[in-house]
């Protein structure tokens, strides 16, 4: 089955930044990642909540045709497609809903990330999520720009060499993820790369939908010989060259479906300063807690110590995943 259009999605409106109208950037233009632990890998505000039942009335309804959902682990993320899957399941539809690690937001070395949550935690917060398959692609360390458009890039041929090539495989999938992955995502399906990385070619609102429609079919080869400094292949599809054949946009930043309209808008601001990557690589690998830790905490159902930056536990998944015992 080849893959005929790549649907995407940002989160909806967060807690960290509140409902932010467009006019009210300062309120959420906020880099430094230091609002408390919360902030870190936060859940929807009430109306990010209702905007994502209102993804779900408009994707069931509008576009029938997607049958796969990938997500970020960020739980702002997996909030967003929920209601969406749980509609389909209602209804009889069969939706795959798998986790996706090459979807996580940028790995910058100038801000804080949360670890990731065990396949346990996942589990009890939906059952059909798969998060025991290996992601296309997982984050290698902390990311420069260069290693962020390869990771993107790098996890778009990978998705779709891999439906391409499976027998009954989706025709459509949503990918949910941050407003920088959109951007870059957006970026490479067209084969644009902007001389200046801070151009605002794309804005990207809470729910902002877009749809990439398939227009040529090419098969996709990946050379993994080629390798960034970092270790992702090398994925050509700049001046032009876009992966897997041409791409087409038929929905840009689309919220004609949302009762808010366009809110907590986003566009590239600022890039990180060059990390070279034999020190991105010796960087630890983020230890504060994440959302499901934090409402375990509060339940008074975990010793998890906060303030520790080492905290080691099992289970925690990584480029694969990890059973955790029950």
């Amino acid at each position: 089955m080849v893959l005929k259009a790549i649907c995407l999605v940002r989160h909806g409106s967060r807690e960290r930044y509140g409902d932010a109208k467009v006019a009210d950037r300062k309120k959420f233009d906020d880099p430094s990642g230091s609002r408390g632990l919360n902030s870190l890998d936060d859940q929807l505000t009430a109306i990010g909540r209702q905007q994502a039942q209102e993804l779900a009335n408009y994707l069931s309804s509008a576009h029938p045709e997607i049958s796969a959902v990938y997500t970020s682990r960020h739980y702002r993320c997996l909030e967003t497609v929920k209601p969406y899957v749980e509609k389909c399941e209602r209804e009889g539809n069969d939706v795959k809903f798998r986790l996706e690690m090459g979807l996580s937001e940028w790995g910058r070395a100038d801000r804080q990330q949360a670890r990731m949550p065990s396949i346990k935690q996942f589990k009890e917060y939906h059952s059909t999520l798969d998060a025991k398959r290996q992601s296309l692609c997982s984050p290698l360390g902390h990311e420069n720009l260069d290693e962020f458009y390869a990771r993107n890039a790098c996890f778009l041929a990978s998705l779709i060499q891999s439906l391409d090539n499976e027998p009954n495989g989706p025709e459509s999938v949503l990918l949910c993820t941050s407003a920088s992955n959109v951007t870059w995502i957006a970026r490479i399906l067209l084969g644009k790369f902007p001389e200046n990385s801070v151009e605002q070619d794309f804005s990207v609102p809470a729910i902002g939908f877009y749809r990439f429609a398939r227009r040529n079919v090419l098969p996709v080869d990946i050379d993994l010989g080629r390798r960034t400094p970092l270790g992702y292949p090398e994925i050509d599809w700049k001046n032009g060259v876009s992966i897997g054949g041409s791409w087409e946009v038929t929905h840009s930043a689309d919220c004609s479906f949302l009762s808010t309209g366009s809110i907590m808008l986003w566009t590239p601001s600022d890039i990180p300063k060059y990390l070279p990557p034999c020190e991105a690589l010796q960087m630890p690998k983020p230890s504060l807690p994440n959302f499901f830790d934090i409402q375990d905490l509060n339940a008074g159902e975990s010793d998890l110590r906060m303030e520790c930056a080492d905290f080691e536990r099992e289970g925690v998944i990584t480029a694969t995943a990890v059973e955790v015992p029950a």
